[in-house]
């Protein structure tokens, strides 16, 4: 059972915003461990076809869905991460394991992943994705950390082989995918950054960090807008950048994940990621922010314009997990600022996860605040758990009086700080 982390004591003249945080951080984590666990590591276990399921209904039914192969990759990491917060570790490695046996009968000789399958299980695109083998070495990066099997390390290390053999491309990077290599896109680099930076945290074998300083390059070279602040996302042969007149789709959520992914890189390796970051982050906070709902949009373009207002549960995530990163970056005042941004995020999120149904989430937001219907996708489990184990992390290193956790009006949005303050 979880017993949330309070530590009994003298506050240290600690700032509210940082109370607020170790708050927040109980809140989630008893939502995680007594709704969302139980309920994913069960309902959610296709135990028939192998696997976990693309999603799970309010009525407790499966849809019958197409399956995404990755889904499978990412709930290994979830588990493997549960297991660090807290979560029984036979359970976890049940999950795992079920997990791996999936992945694996559906792996080519190569150890790449088909793209998808029908909802009966049948392979209906068994294409080679760089965005599905990207979560692949995530997988068994914490299917490594969490086990100690050797054998995952291996099959790390050789679907980097197969990466390098099959997706590099002769310009720098790597093509989308095996059959369709263009346009080529920042996204599945970001999350092989995020793979990579994973294998450094459990493995020594300098491969890991030649494939994050690469990407890390690639992002410099070409990903970053320098003028606006934002990551591009698509591009052609030549690594020019592809524009609808004059301009480019902006994901503030993006920008918050590759800002949270570059800090970390800067503070494992030593490498300089400049004020990319916080330009990023600026820019999310600026035009990707909607105060009134406390959430990030989906899509605006690079000139600041909205294309799309609605609000996703993921970028919610990477709003939380880039302000911690700056909290943990930042001392004084700045520090401090960037805990009430990471709060506001932490209560964005909150209310994706405050379902009827205990244990599923919603995943779009109206515009007007209210939530779409629909089942909730099992692929943003990834999400919610990276950015509160990011937010456990935070706030285990924040001791805190056990009678401060009763925080009047914690749960009352407010208006993010100025960006500009905070960075």
């Amino acid at each position: 059972m979880y017993i949330a982390h309070v530590t009994v004591g003298n506050l240290g003249g600690r700032d509210d915003s940082g109370i607020a945080l170790e708050w927040h951080s109980s809140r989630f984590l008893r939502l995680l461990f007594e709704d969302v666990f139980p309920l994913w590591s069960t309902l959610g276990m296709d135990r028939e076809r192998g696997g976990f399921h693309e999603c799970l209904a309010v009525d407790g039914l499966i849809p019958p869905v197409a399956r995404r192969v990755r889904v499978s990759a990412r709930q290994v990491y979830v588990f493997a991460e549960a297991a660090r917060l807290g979560l029984n570790p036979t359970v976890a490695s049940a999950c795992i394991r079920h997990g791996q046996r999936f992945l694996q009968s559906h792996s080519d000789a190569d150890g790449l992943i088909a793209h998808s399958l029908s909802p009966e299980g049948a392979v209906v695109d068994e294409g080679k994705d760089l965005y599905d083998q990207a979560f692949l070495l995530l997988a068994w990066a914490s299917a490594f950390g969490h086990l100690g099997d050797p054998a995952y390390r291996r099959m790390g290390l050789e679907l980097l082989a197969s990466l390098k053999a099959r997706f590099a491309y002769e310009g720098g990077g790597f093509v989308d995918r095996t059959d369709r290599p263009f346009p080529l896109r920042a996204n599945p680099h970001m999350h092989l950054l995020e793979a990579a930076l994973a294998w450094m945290a459990v493995d020594d074998d300098p491969a890991w960090q030649n494939l994050a300083d690469e990407i890390v390059d690639l992002f410099q070279r070409h990903f970053f807008d320098r003028v606006r602040g934002v990551v591009r996302e698509f591009f052609g042969p030549d690594w020019s950048v592809l524009e609808e007149n004059g301009r480019c789709r902006v994901e503030p959520g993006h920008n918050y994940e590759w800002a949270w992914l570059l800090l970390r890189w800067q503070s494992l390796t030593g490498g300089e990621a400049g004020n990319h970051p916080q330009r990023m982050i600026s820019f999310a906070e600026t035009y990707g922010f909607d105060a009134i709902r406390e959430v990030a949009i989906n899509e605006c373009w690079s000139d600041g314009f909205v294309h799309d207002k609605t609000a996703r549960l993921w970028p919610q995530t990477e709003r939380l997990k880039a302000w911690l990163a700056v909290a943990g970056s930042q001392q004084g005042a700045l520090r401090e600022q960037a805990e009430r941004n990471a709060a506001s995020a932490a209560r964005g999120l909150y209310a994706y996860l405050n379902h009827d149904a205990r244990g599923l989430w919603h995943d779009v937001m109206l515009e007007d605040g209210s939530f779409g219907s629909g089942p909730s996708p099992a692929s943003s489990f990834y999400h919610i758990v990276c950015a509160l184990s990011e937010l456990s992390r935070y706030a285990q290193q924040q001791p805190v009086a056990a009678d401060e956790l009763a925080l009047p009006g914690a749960g009352v949005a407010a208006k993010a700080s100025s960006p500009e303050l905070a960075l």
